[in-house]
């Protein structure tokens, strides 16, 4: 045991004669609540009268905290550093791991990365436990199961694979367990490495698994039949299947008016294109189809893009890329001044470039409506993957104008169509079509009575979420 943790300086040993037997207590200092430790294991052990003969007896005595009951080697060093103390008893093969755990993490706070206006705001934390427990009060039924499980050779990090039992596909938790299985690593510290080794399609730039900060969105993953993924230490939760229309959703729009669901939504869907097409029609229009402008529009483009020494194509290179310096600037910038200098710092360069003579302001405008397009996109990862794929789009208007945008937009959709997460189609239910999950929720959110089954493409045990009747108008009420 001491070789094992030779020179780690926060990994204490200890020895205490209790009830007339010598025991060895061994904790990691940096980790154990010193408080919890002197009240609930060495005094009751120091003031006890009993003769202490086996590890059941350690455990009448310490009866004010949890006590576990270690057989193996790897068990105790695994113990150790998950933070609880060790105990030995001279003469005996078995060990007790008691849990004194002292280490404070973060509070729970609002989500940042998907903040709402309605509905809860609590963010999932780096710790486990409360992570489970946000979960568990939820969702407070025996069918949520949860099975934890190892993985890192160093690090050995804890996660739990969440789902709830009789709506979720049994084949797609073997699959899920079955590529965890498979990794192999020194250390697991964020959700996205799991990400990383256990998605489809791994050199795709669209997301194939959802990750949330949010517990209320992972928990209504749940109950449509999906598989959650928690990693001590991370923040995030990981939800499989993942689906092309869930990133376009967003947790409010099941706590608002189902009647407003529709706007909000067919907007998000037309920013979603708008941001990844927005430069390259620019540029396709003003370089090779002027007589689709009107009139009137295209002579002031003419006259603000005279004198302008670049191409339509390089003067949108060159404003996407420095709206993408300061836009990651402001990432990395201490939140207080970030967003300013973001803000701020576009608006000046913008019109430094427009009277240097750079750039025409049509372009700016392009580049600007770009930017907020895709702030409007729930989900970072899929507005990031649009922000890369407008360079590819800008090159093909730049070569060959609209024709070159559809050559680009029929590869995107095949190559969309041909992906699968976990075996469910990723433009589901778009493609293959489902009416009846399109008209529930897709472009619109269906009233809750009328959201009575779940997706099919998920293939789940139970088809049915509920039985409740529409409510009926009463006095001088109207129906929704």
């Amino acid at each position: 045991m001491t070789a094992k943790w030779q020179n780690c300086a926060d990994v204490f040993f200890r020895r205490l004669t209790a009830g007339g037997t010598e025991l060895l207590l061994v904790w990691v200092h940096t980790l154990v609540g010193k408080e919890m430790a002197q009240d609930g294991i060495v005094e009751p052990l120091t003031q006890t009268q009993k003769g202490l003969t086996s590890i059941d007896d350690l455990g009448q005595v310490l009866t004010a905290v949890q006590t576990v009951k270690l057989k193996t080697f790897v068990q105790v060093m695994q113990a150790i550093a998950d933070g609880s103390l060790i105990l030995f008893m001279d003469g005996v093969n078995e060990a007790m791991s008691v849990d004194v755990s002292g280490l404070q993490g973060r509070p729970i706070q609002k989500p940042e990365l998907e903040p709402g206006v309605l509905g809860p705001q609590e963010a999932f934390t780096e710790s486990l436990d409360k992570n489970l427990g946000l979960m568990r009060r939820r969702l407070k039924s025996p069918e949520m199961k949860i099975k934890s499980l190892r993985l890192g050779t160093i690090s050995s990090s804890q996660l739990s694979v969440l789902y709830v039992d009789g709506i979720v596909k049994p084949q797609l938790v073997q699959e899920v367990e079955a590529r965890l299985a498979k990794i192999q690593v020194d250390g697991l510290l964020d959700i996205n490495y799991i990400s990383e080794f256990t998605r489809d399609a791994i050199r795709s730039p669209y997301p194939t698994d959802q990750v949330t900060e949010r517990p209320d969105r992972t928990a209504a993953a749940l109950l449509q039949g999906r598989v959650a993924i928690l990693l001590d230490g991370s923040p995030y939760a990981q939800l499989i299947p993942a689906l092309f229309v869930h990133f376009l959703n967003s947790s409010e729009d099941y706590y608002g008016s189902y009647t407003l669901s529709l706007p909000v939504r067919l907007l998000r869907h037309f920013v979603f294109w708008m941001s990844l097409l927005l430069p390259s029609l620019y540029i396709a229009l003003l370089s090779y189809h002027q007589e689709m402008i009107p009139t009137a529009l295209l002579i002031r483009l003419a006259a603000t893009h005279e004198g302008i020494p670049f191409p339509a194509v390089v003067e949108a290179f060159i404003m996407v890329t420095t709206f993408e310096a300061l836009r990651e600037a402001g990432i990395r910038l201490p939140k207080a001044v970030g967003q300013s200098v973001s803000i701020v710092g576009a608006l000046v360069i913008g019109d430094a470039a427009v009277n240097a003579g750079i750039v025409s302001p049509g372009m700016v405008i392009a580049v600007a409506l770009t930017g907020v397009a895709s702030f409007a996109i729930p989900s970072y990862s899929i507005a990031l993957t649009n922000r890369i794929l407008q360079y590819p789009f800008m090159v093909l208007a730049g070569m060959f104008g609209l024709y070159g945008m559809t050559i680009g937009l029929i590869l995107l959709l095949t190559h969309l169509v041909s992906l699968r997460s976990y075996g469910t189609p990723y433009l589901y239910p778009l493609a293959p079509w489902d009416w009846q999950a399109i008209r529930q929720d897709v472009f619109a959110r269906s009233a809750w009575w009328d959201m009575k089954k779940r997706a099919k493409g998920l293939e789940t045990v139970s088809k049915t979420r509920g039985q409740t009747a529409k409510p009926q108008p009463t006095g001088g009420g109207s129906s929704g």
